[in-house]
C-alpha cells in the first residue's frame, strides 16, 4: 500500500489535490494537511474537513498563518505537526502546489530518503514561470532560508522546479514553462463529476442557501472584478449579456469589493461573492460560458473545467494609451484556449 500526503493552502490547492487523489487506487492511503491557514477556519476548509465521501483517510489543519512576534511558536508548531504526520503515515510521495512552502521542503526534508516530491499545478506559475532575481533570490533568500532552517531548503528556479521535485501533475501539460517540462509531467485527472464532489458542492451551496440547478441551468456567468478597477467597458458587456437572455445569466462580485452599486446587474440572478469559484464549477453545464477580466477565478474555470468556453475582457488600451495586458499573458491566455474579448 503507498501512502500520500498532500500539502494544500487554497481552495484551488484543495481542490485539485482531492482530483488526484481520488485517481489513485482507493487500497492507497491519502493524507490531506491543510497548511497555511487563517485562525478562523472558512466554510470551505470546513467542508474539507466534514466531507463523508473524501478520498482522504485523514484531514487536518496543520499549520496557521504565521506572522509578527507569533511567527516563531506556529511555524515551530507546523514543523511539530508535519514531523507527527510523517512518522505516522510514512509517505512514499509528498504533493504540493508551492515548492517554496517551508512545510513542503521541511516534510521532504523528514521523509525517507525515496519519498517522492510531487508538484500539482498552482496556477500561471506553471506556465508563465515566477521570476527570480539573481542576487536577492538566488544568492540573498537563499542564504537566508539555509541560515534559518538548515542546508536541506531547496531554492527552486521557478515554482515547482526545486531539486525536491520528481515530477509535475499539470492541466495543460503541453503548454508547461520550460523548467518544469525537464522532469516528467502528468495530466491533471478531469474528475470534476465524480459523485465524491457531489456531495463536498452540495454541501457548501446549501451553506449558501443555493440549490445545484441555480447553478446547472445558468448558460452564462459573468465574473466581475474587483471595485478598485471598475471600468465602464465592464457595463457595456454586462447589457449585452442581460439582452441576451437575463434569466440564464448571473453575475459574481469578487469577495472583497465594497461598493456593487458601480455595476449594471439590472435583472440578472447573483451569486454570493463569497463562495468559492471552486465550488461552483462542478455544477455547471458544459454549455456555460464563463466571462470575466484576467483573474484567478476565470484562469480557475479553465484550469479544473477546460472544456468551458472561458471569455477574457480586455480593453485594448489602457488610459496612457499603452496596451491593457503584456504578451506573455496573452500568449497565456492563448495556451488555455481562452477566448480574447476586447471592449471599448
Amino acid at each position: 500500500m503507498t501512502s500520500h500526503l498532500f500539502l494544500a493552502s487554497t481552495p484551488f490547492n484543495m481542490l485539485t489535490a482531492s482530483m488526484v487523489a481520488l485517481s489513485l487506487p482507493k487500497s492507497d492511503k491519502k493524507i490531506l494537511a491543510l497548511i497555511d491557514q487563517p485562525k478562523e477556519t472558512s466554510e470551505f476548509v470546513q467542508s474539507i474537513l466534514d466531507w463523508k465521501a473524501s478520498p482522504f483517510f485523514h484531514a487536518e489543519i496543520s499549520s496557521n498563518q504565521a506572522k509578527g512576534k507569533e511567527k516563531t511558536k506556529i511555524r515551530n508548531q507546523a514543523f511539530n505537526n508535519i514531523k507527527s504526520l510523517i512518522g505516522t503515515y510514512t509517505p512514499d510521495l509528498i504533493y504540493t502546489g508551492n515548492d517554496r512552502r517551508i512545510e513542503f521542503q521541511y516534510a521532504m526534508h523528514m521523509s525517507k530518503d525515496n519519498t517522492q516530491g510531487i508538484y500539482i499545478d498552482d496556477g500561471t506559475y506553471s506556465y508563465l514561470g515566477r521570476k527570480t532575481h539573481w542576487l536577492k533570490d538566488k544568492v540573498i533568500d537563499n542564504f537566508i532560508k539555509k541560515l534559518t532552517y538548515g542546508d536541506w531548503w531547496k531554492q527552486p528556479g521557478t515554482i515547482g522546479s526545486s531539486d525536491w521535485i520528481s515530477k509535475s501533475i499539470l492541466a495543460f501539460p503541453d503548454s508547461a514553462y520550460y523548467l518544469l517540462k525537464e522532469k516528467p509531467i502528468e495530466a491533471l485527472p478531469q474528475n470534476l463529476t465524480d459523485p465524491a464532489f457531489s456531495e463536498l458542492t452540495n454541501n457548501m451551496l446549501d451553506t449558501f442557501r443555493l440549490n445545484k440547478s441555480d447553478i446547472s441551468e445558468l448558460k452564462s456567468l459573468a465574473l466581475l472584478p474587483h471595485d478598485s478597477v471598475f471600468d465602464q467597458s465592464f457595463n457595456t458587456v454586462l447589457k449585452d449579456l442581460i439582452n441576451i437572455d437575463s434569466k440564464a445569466l448571473a453575475i459574481k462580485h469578487h469577495p472583497r469589493t465594497q461598493n456593487k452599486n458601480l455595476f449594471f446587474t439590472k435583472d440578472t440572478k447573483e451569486l454570493p461573492s463569497k463562495i468559492p469559484m471552486e465550488i461552483l464549477l462542478p455544477s455547471l453545464d458544459k454549455q456555460c460560458k464563463i466571462y470575466g477580466d484576467i483573474s484567478t477565478a476565470l484562469l480557475t474555470s479553465k484550469w479544473l473545467r477546460p472544456e468551458l468556453n472561458c471569455c477574457a475582457l480586455l480593453k485594448q488600451k489602457d488610459s496612457k494609451g499603452s496596451h491593457s495586458i503584456n504578451s506573455e499573458w496573452l500568449k497565456l491566455l492563448k495556451l488555455l484556449d481562452i477566448e480574447i474579448k476586447y471592449v471599448a
